[in-house]
């Protein structure tokens, strides 16, 4: 479980690498960077919900605390997901990047008009953020993660936020943030081997 601390992030980077690709020419998408880069995202939230679960199943104390933690990054994984499925559809029905706006009208409500997107839109990028950033500081307070990681956290999504163009670098704040608990399960999973 631990894995995905770090093959979250490192999707998160190479997204940003295909991005970089992708807007040589001065438009991002359609094409097969587009997609590409898109499907990288997309696992990267996805393993980022996995995430979630085992860092909430990492802590010993605060359950009821950290169940809403996990609840709110879970609804923010999804938000995230939502957005992510519909530059994939557009990207797939597009010609060119002018058609893409039009088409990308076509999907403001889908899959129904449930009259959640706009607040959703706004709101799920701050419940993931929250939701992984609670858990981060309950297992500081636990002393499971250095009182650094939570601070990279923020960096991370800050430099996401300012401009997708440096999400090479988010990524990489947000894989050093949870690496401790990486390294940590390695270092018990080799000490149970060696004691075999």
């Amino acid at each position: 479980m631990t894995k995905t601390f770090v093959a979250a992030p490192l999707l998160f980077i190479a997204y940003g690498i295909i991005r970089w690709i992708d807007g040589a020419d001065g438009d991002h998408g359609p094409g097969l960077a587009w997609t590409i880069g898109h499907l990288l995202f997309l696992t990267g939230f996805a393993l980022y919900a996995v995430a979630l679960f085992a860092l909430r199943g990492l802590l010993a104390r605060a359950r009821g605390v950290s169940l809403v933690a996990l609840v709110a990054g879970l609804v923010g994984v999804a938000a995230f997901l939502r957005v992510i499925v519909i530059d994939l559809i557009v990207g797939f029905r597009a010609d060119d990047h002018a058609a893409m706006s039009v088409v990308g009208d076509e999907y403001d409500r889908w899959p129904g008009d449930l009259g959640l997107y706009e607040t959703l839109y706004t709101v799920g990028p701050l419940l993931f953020l929250a939701g992984l950033l609670t858990l981060a500081i309950l297992l500081t307070r636990e002393r499971r993660l250095p009182i650094w990681s939570p601070v990279l956290l923020v960096l991370g999504f800050i430099t996401i936020t300012i401009n997708l163009d440096l999400m090479p670098l988010g990524g990489a704040f947000l894989l050093v943030a949870l690496l401790p608990l990486d390294l940590a399960d390695r270092k018990i999973r080799t000490g149970s081997k060696a004691a075999l």
